[in-house]
Parts: C-alpha cells; sequence; structure tokens
C-alpha cells in the first residue's frame, strides 16, 4: 500500500520524504529519499523535515521461515517502532504519524467490531500484534499523535489477490473457495485505503485505534463468483489448486468472518468508496 500512498501524496502536491530499506522506491527522482528504513528517521532528521503527518505502511519479512519468519518480523517491528516513536518523543513536534493495521486482529465475530472491541488476533494477526504495541500505547501526553487505522482486505494488484486469485487464473483458470463461502469478506480498493490514510491525518482526532469500515460485504462465495464473472474463470474447493495443503494461518483468514464499524463516523460517511466489481474490472 505504500506506493500508493506515494502516488497520491505526490498527486496532492506533497514535497514527500521517503524512507528506503532494500527495496528500490519508485517515482524516487519526485522525492527524497532517506536511507536506511526507519532507522534513518533520527530526531535530528525529523526536526530537519518537520513533517506534518508520518504515513507507516510496512513492516519487516522473514517470508522463507512462514510463522517462525512471522514472530522475527513481529520482533522485529516492534523494536523498530518503539525507536521511531522515542525518536518523535525527543523531537518535541508536533505532528500526526499513520500507521495501517489489520482487521485480523478483532478475530471472527457474528457482530460488527467497533473501536472498543476486545482484540483477539487470528492468522497472521497473532503475530504481527505484536509489532503494532508501542503504537497501542497511551500517546494522550505526547505532543505529537498516533492514529492506527484498522482496515478491512485490501483489493487491489499484489498481496493475496495476486498469489491466491490471480496466479491460479493465469495458471488454471481456476479460482479457489475456502469452505462453503459463507463467512463475510469486508473489503475496499486499496487505493481508497491509502487516499483514507491521508484523509485521517488531517481530521482533529486524538491519538488512537480508527476502524475503516467497508460498505461492500460480500461473503466469501459472492466474492468468488463476481472474480469468476470479471475473468470468467471457474469457482473450486481450494484444496483441489492446493493438494498438498496450505498453511494454516493462511486458510485461517480465508475463512474467517470479520466486519467492522466504527464510532467515528465523519469521514466514512462522505467518501465515495469504489465499488468492488470496478475494481475488478480495473485491474
Amino acid at each position: 500500500m505504500g506506493s500508493k500512498v506515494l502516488d497520491h501524496l505526490i498527486s496532492e502536491g506533497y514535497q514527500v520524504f521517503a524512507t528506503q530499506n532494500n527495496k528500490t522506491i519508485p517515482r524516487a527522482n519526485e522525492i527524497s529519499i532517506i536511507p536506511g528504513g526507519i532507522k534513518g528517521l533520527s530526531t535530528t532528521r525529523l526536526r530537519e523535515i518537520n513533517p506534518v503527518a508520518i504515513f507507516h505502511c510496512a513492516r519487516p519479512t522473514f517470508p522463507y521461515f512462514k510463522k517462525w519468519g512471522r514472530m522475527l518480523a513481529a520482533e522485529k517491528a516492534r523494536r523498530l517502532n518503539k525507536r521511531l516513536v522515542k525518536q518523535l518523543e525527543k523531537s518535541g513536534l508536533a505532528t500526526t504519524l499513520v500507521f495501517a493495521s489489520g482487521s485480523l486482529s478483532y478475530g471472527n465475530s457474528e457482530v460488527a467490531h467497533s473501536e472498543r472491541s476486545p482484540l483477539n488476533p487470528l492468522s497472521y494477526a497473532k503475530q504481527y500484534i505484536r509489532g503494532e504495541s508501542p503504537f497501542l500505547k497511551d500517546h494522550s501526553d505526547s505532543k505529537f499523535k498516533v492514529i492506527v487505522l484498522r482496515f478491512p482486505w485490501l483489493l487491489g494488484k499484489g498481496s493475496w489477490f495476486s498469489w491466491f486469485y490471480l496466479k491460479n487464473m493465469q495458471e488454471q483458470k481456476k479460482i479457489p473457495l475456502f469452505g462453503r463461502g459463507e463467512n463475510h469478506m469486508s473489503m475496499i480498493a486499496v487505493l481508497d485505503a491509502a487516499r483514507l490514510m491521508v484523509l485521517y491525518s488531517k481530521q482533529q482526532l486524538n491519538s488512537g485505534v480508527y476502524n475503516i469500515y467497508s460498505p461492500f460485504l460480500p461473503t466469501q462465495k459472492e466474492f468468488a463468483k463476481m472474480v469468476s464473472a470479471q475473468f470468467n474463470c471457474e469457482i473450486t474447493d481450494y484444496r483441489n489448486l492446493y493438494p498438498h495443503g496450505l498453511e494454516k494461518t493462511v486458510v485461517e483468514a480465508f475463512y474467517s468472518n470479520i466486519v467492522l464499524d466504527s464510532d467515528y463516523q465523519e469521514v466514512l460517511q462522505k467518501y465515495p468508496f469504489k465499488p468492488i466489481e470496478k475494481v475488478l474490472e480495473d485491474m
């Protein structure tokens, strides 16, 4: 999602500074690069830039180690994010940090989760929630604000849709269905998520967690039918596509039933979310 946030900020005419770790950042000639990743955001550098907002969309990854890799990544993220908070405190800047999180942190429920719902992480969130912990602490006494946005499924090229849908379409003209597909998959376009991060940075909000609910609540089976109709592919049980099985964490995510609500409605009620069908058409 970071590239979408970057594109949106550039299109809005902002002067953008982006931290770079290993991967090359697109449109680097249009922005200022900060080498060293999050570690590059020292107190001195923060004061030099004096940012009106900081957008945090990344987490470390160790993809070849699966569960243990996510645990290592979560601990590394916790240390890096704790350091970032400390640098912000030392800088004395009155800026806003907006962090992209996910709804898997809430766990399954038949009723919609508000920001007051207890956390019961499942799937990937069981490990990744540890990395977020420095941002979930009380920052009410800080000059800077920390806004944690919990997003539903983000639909776009890349990530889960590419791995489990586009790849199977291209190779086998089929897409997976997990179980009976009666669970809800609340989702929004990844571009909408990027724009909402910027919108929330401009609101007069206290530090805290804010849910991004979706007006689109298809069941997993309804979503599969949309994809099937758009790309002319067959729907089949996921075990037919993955005869050697999938990691439990992946299956748990696709079986999850998580719907979001929010106590903060002002931005979301007015926001023109892009319909799922249109997102699929534009891929």
